[in-house]
């Protein structure tokens, strides 16, 4: 009995044994499975991203090629009202290893030339070549199958083949294909100036899966490219440069700033009251060209309610590609004597409807937008006059912050505006929408010329040159746009009627009863404001002696900076106009309403901005964005462009 009890224990605890280890080898068995399936998983994930890295590599190219081809066009100049012609360009400009006539768009038109493009006639663009395999060494064996760039419409509507389609008329509903040699439709952003263009690139991109060659996993990846054009006039303060904002008292500005560089703020003097952008970087305190002293910490400055300064793309003017040597500053030079001069429809020189020359002798030179002379005889002789009978030549002044004697021209505005509106001046120039008057002294900077003060008193010998800018309170009608590469000074109240409110301490008042502020801006190598209470023959005494009155100016201002360095700080943003009265004896203040442009570094008027009191004493600032510009503009052309990378989508087989 006792061995057959054992016996049958002993079965028993063998199947328990079996039973045990079949389910420990199901459960170890189905471990293994489930680790082999996400080994598996996990493999396919890291394929489909490697795809995926690499196509946005490829995309990448794309982009950094399709902005540098469009970066040589030229917005085409004549059109005031904005987007009719900016020299866009459709999908042949940037054909691809894998998308040309003779692949993949057979029978494709090649490209064509486009107005004002660099250089001219327009060259063929070259083909945008595939990134080299070595670029990506964690994957040689990948396959591209795709690489694309067209134009489509700001739908992205593309038919079943993903060519691009537009429609045959606004909102019927109904698409054909969009030429490859075509323009693609624009779309209209919130405010007049704003216009955009948008391309599809696309890559589709296979790796082998899990290693092997017996299957692949596919990536096709989307991006959209947006050429964006917009007016400058758009924000309350744009620089093309670095921006510093560092005011020793309270300041605030109301309208949209940005910067094309890096943004520096290091104090709480500064509030912004509307969107902060910046293309390089943000920093809360100096910029490390700024080594002069500074007193006080650094300390937060205020910007709206859960909108930070942001990082943005630069806008360029006209989506200019500065080359070595370039900058800016061209845009108000005269074009070379000789040879070609690609930029030459985007040159303010160009645009005006009067060119006024001044050569050392203060003999007056006028040619009009059409290249004819306009001299002192026969039907031309009224619009010399009118000129010329504005124009006070060889004063002089000392500049503080130049610290030399300037010699400059001045042009009584009240003349000008009163021909203008008489029709004695005239519009030459059928695209702008008011009088552009360029005006330059010709006689190289630093040339000893002997002028007096003020016109009349002691002689001095003069080193700089600039324009003066008298008795604009008043403005023609239509605008009008003073343009010179001189330095320019702006005395007294500016496109305000007479004496505004605003100089009595109603800052949101900047005209006078029954005048409406025209569109108006000055460009020129550095803006200084006079008040009215300016006096030539004070400008050589000391600061005691140069008290200034409170002041209005309502006009847009494009101009350069001298910016940080050498011990030195720029100004910054505070300091966009220069000063050379104590505007603080009274109490004066310099109140504005426009938009600032600092479009380049000043060529002539390199004074270090001194803080110290002896060149000026800052007056109390009230700046305002004129909102009248999101829906007008200066006479004048000067348009800006964005390259931005937009919507990104992905499929994966």
């Amino acid at each position: 009995m006792k061995n057959t009890i054992d016996n049958f224990r002993s079965g028993n605890c063998l199947v328990v044994t079996i039973s045990v280890v079949a389910t420990v080898l199901a459960i170890l068995g189905a471990a293994v499975s489930y680790t082999g399936h996400i080994s598996r998983v996990a493999q396919r994930s890291r394929r489909i991203a490697l795809a995926m890295e690499i196509a946005d590599g490829h995309l990448e190219n794309l982009f950094t090629n399709w902005r540098n081809i469009y970066r040589k066009t030229w917005t085409t100049y004549g059109y005031a009202s904005g987007g009719t012609d900016y020299s866009v360009v459709g999908t042949n400009y940037f054909y691809t290893d894998m998308y040309n006539p003779n692949s993949g768009c057979s029978g494709c038109a090649a490209p064509t030339p486009v107005p004002n493009m660099s250089p001219s006639p327009a060259p063929t663009p070259p083909t945008i070549p595939l990134p080299a395999s070595s670029n990506f060494p964690t994957e040689p064996n990948y396959t591209v199958t795709q690489y694309r760039i067209q134009a489509v419409d700001p739908m992205v509507d593309l038919d079943a083949s993903g060519n691009a389609l537009k429609e045959t008329a606004w909102g019927s509903g109904t698409y054909t294909s969009l030429d490859p040699a075509a323009q693609p439709p624009p779309a209209f952003g919130p405010n007049t100036w704003q216009y955009s263009y948008f391309y599809l690139a696309a890559v589709d991109v296979s790796v082998p899966a899990l290693g092997t060659n017996s299957g692949t996993v596919t990536a096709k990846v989307r991006r959209v490219f947006e050429k964006k054009f917009d007016m400058p006039w758009t924000y309350a303060m744009l620089y093309m440069d670095d921006l510093e904002f560092q005011p020793s008292s309270t300041f605030a500005i109301n309208g949209p700033v940005q910067a094309n560089g890096s943004l520096y703020i290091g104090t709480s003097n500064f509030t912004a009251q509307d969107r902060v952008g910046y293309s390089g970087n943000y920093v809360n305190g100096y910029s490390p060209n700024d080594t002069s002293s500074h007193s006080g910490s650094i300390s937060a400055p205020t910007f709206p309610a859960n909108e930070p300064p942001s990082q943005v793309s630069p806008f360029l003017p006209f989506g200019w590609n500065l080359s070595s040597g370039d900058n800016y500053h061209e845009i108000i030079e005269q074009p070379p004597s000789s040879g070609t001069d690609p930029i030459s429809n985007i040159r303010m020189y160009s645009q005006a409807d009067y060119q006024v020359l001044i050569d050392q002798n203060n003999n007056i030179t006028i040619t009009d937008y059409n290249g004819n002379a306009i001299t002192n005889t026969g039907t031309t002789k009224p619009a010399y006059q009118a000129i010329t009978g504005a124009i006070t030549t060889n004063q002089a002044i000392q500049d503080s912050r130049e610290n030399t004697y300037v010699r400059i021209a001045s042009i009584n505005l009240n003349s000008i505006t009163n021909n203008i509106n008489n029709g004695t001046l005239t519009v030459n120039n059928n695209a702008n929408s008011g009088m552009v008057l360029y005006i330059k002294d010709t006689t190289t900077n630093g040339t000893v010329v002997s002028s007096k003060i003020g016109g009349n008193g002691s002689t001095v010998n003069t080193t700089e040159r600039a324009i003066r800018l008298t008795q604009g309170a008043s403005l023609p009608t239509s605008g009008l746009t003073i343009v010179s590469v001189n330095p320019v000074y702006i005395q007294g109240d500016y496109n305000t009627g007479g004496i505004p409110p605003s100089d009595s301490g109603t800052f949101t008042s900047p005209t006078v009863s029954g005048y409406t502020r025209k569109n108006a801006a000055v460009y020129a190598d550095a803006i200084n404001i006079l008040s009215g209470a300016w006096s030539d023959g004070n400008s050589t005494l000391s600061i005691s002696n140069r008290i200034a009155t409170s002041t209005t100016v309502n006009a847009a201002l494009v101009t350069g900076e001298v910016p940080s360095g050498s011990g030195y700080y720029s100004g910054g943003g505070e300091n966009f106009v220069r000063f050379l009265e104590d505007w603080q004896k009274n109490g004066n203040t310099f109140t504005y309403y426009g938009s600032m442009i600092e479009l380049f570094n000043s060529v002539t008027a390199t004074g270090k901005w001194q803080g110290n009191g002896s060149t000026y004493k800052p007056p109390g600032l009230h700046w305002y964005y004129d909102t009248n510009f999101a829906s007008s503009a200066p006479p004048g052309n000067l348009q800006i462009a964005a390259y931005l990378q937009q919507q990104r989508w992905y499929q994966v087989y």
